[in-house]
């Protein structure tokens, strides 16, 4: 959100005067010589002015507009009027302001003008909007409320905060891919990035699922110990279910993130999708810079890789990647193997060790890793050699990329 620049407000020539009638506020609203008494009355009274103020500054911008008005070109003439309150972080806002109907198009759908003028989204102030995205993409709106009210803000109710979180979120993910190609038209490609990195992987999360009428939970559930005071809800089951996860970082020649975007895509949603969206930030950054070096990093699982190979070759400006395995994710492969081969702790620790040596300082260590474990598999008993081979089978499928 763009803030207004600090030398507008600090030498803005009429904050002394503000400041010297806030200080004759203050001593009307409290008879306490104390410095936290007085701190709150004037966190209180800059509350109350502020909303005052924005509530007449939206009643201005409300009686200026026209009985008619052009939004994205089309004509809409004055409606109904009403009288509405807009959350701000500072109080409830209570403007009167007309809905709009699209002329010529009988119960044709309409606009509030006034809340397009002012960037109201869902009811909240620009100001408030953004407050409540933050919060939602942190933590949950209770615990935003709360933070709120302790930094001595004004916000509506815990329910009104979630439906107003519920709202935004909804209206920004409808318009996600307006929003995405209007920020990448701005973006630009900082001075010291020499690179650009990609990856897809997956990750289990819980998701709330309706239950079949008659079918019994697949999980069990606690049993009540007191009644419902409410309706019970619908009953749903909690499975786990695979999401992906994207992720489009700009390095600099030492391989450190300059700038890192992530994506997600729920289990229902396509990651097709989600890819297009990463191979867009590539073409936008190519298109600035077509010396930046492509990398993709993630895992070693095969439908991960055919995934992004196939966006990548689909893109007319990549003409050549290089590909690499995520390390972290080899480390716990080898460690499964050393479980089965080494069964001394100590003796694991030292291999462990060593091989992360070698991963680090030879080409061909992984290979040289693959020929060990394979005179270990020789060796196994039938149920060990069974388990050791699903991780020669993903160090092999993994081996021609070198770390």
């Amino acid at each position: 959100m763009a803030s207004v620049p600090d030398a507008k407000i600090c030498d803005n020539p009429h904050l002394d005067g503000l400041v010297e009638i806030l200080g004759h506020a203050i001593d009307a609203a409290t008879d306490s010589g104390q410095f936290g008494p007085r701190e709150l009355a004037a966190l209180q009274l800059t509350n109350e002015a502020v909303r005052r103020r924005l509530e007449r500054e939206l009643q201005e911008l409300s009686d200026g507009l026209g009985d008619e008005v052009l939004v994205d070109g089309t004509v809409y003439r004055q409606h109904l009027d009403g009288e509405v309150d807009y959350h701000s972080l500072c109080g409830p806002l209570t403007v009167g302001r007309y809905t709009y109907r699209e002329v010529g198009v009988r119960n044709g759908p309409t606009v509030v003008p006034l809340e397009l003028a002012a960037g109201i989204v869902e009811g909240a102030t620009p100001a408030m909007g953004y407050s409540i995205a933050h919060g939602y993409g942190e933590a949950d709106m209770r615990r935003h409320g709360e933070t709120l009210r302790a930094a001595a803000r004004v916000p509506p109710s815990r329910s009104t905060l979630e439906g107003l979180a519920g709202r935004i979120g909804s209206a920004a993910r409808r318009e996600t891919r307006r929003i995405e190609r209007v920020l990448r038209r701005g973006e630009r490609v900082p001075d010291n990035a020499t690179g650009v990195s990609i990856g897809l992987d997956r990750t289990a999360v819980p998701m709330e699922e309706p239950r079949p009428e008659g079918q019994a939970p697949s999980t069990p559930r606690k049993e009540r110990t007191k009644p419902r005071v409410r309706k019970a809800p619908p009953p749903v089951d909690v499975n786990w279910r695979m999401a992906y996860v994207g992720t489009f970082t700009l390095v600099d020649s030492d391989g450190e993130a300059v700038i890192t975007r992530r994506y997600t895509a729920t289990p229902s949603e396509d990651p097709k999708d989600l890819l297009r969206r990463i191979m867009a930030d590539v073409r936008n950054a190519l298109r600035q810079d077509p010396g930046l070096r492509l990398a993709v990093l993630q895992d070693g699982a095969p439908e991960l890789w055919n995934l992004v190979r196939e966006a990548l070759k689909a893109e007319p400006l990549v003409s050549r990647w290089e590909e690499a395995i995520d390390i972290y994710h080899l480390y716990e492969h080898l460690g499964k193997a050393l479980a089965l081969t080494e069964p001394k702790k100590a003796e694991r620790k030292a291999t462990m060790a060593m091989w992360k040596e070698m991963l680090r300082e030879q080409d061909c260590a992984i290979d040289v890793i693959e020929i060990l474990l394979l005179e270990s598999y020789f060796a196994l008993p039938s149920a060990k050699a069974s388990k050791l081979w699903e991780e020669l089978v993903y160090i092999r499928n993994t081996r021609r990329m070198r770390l």
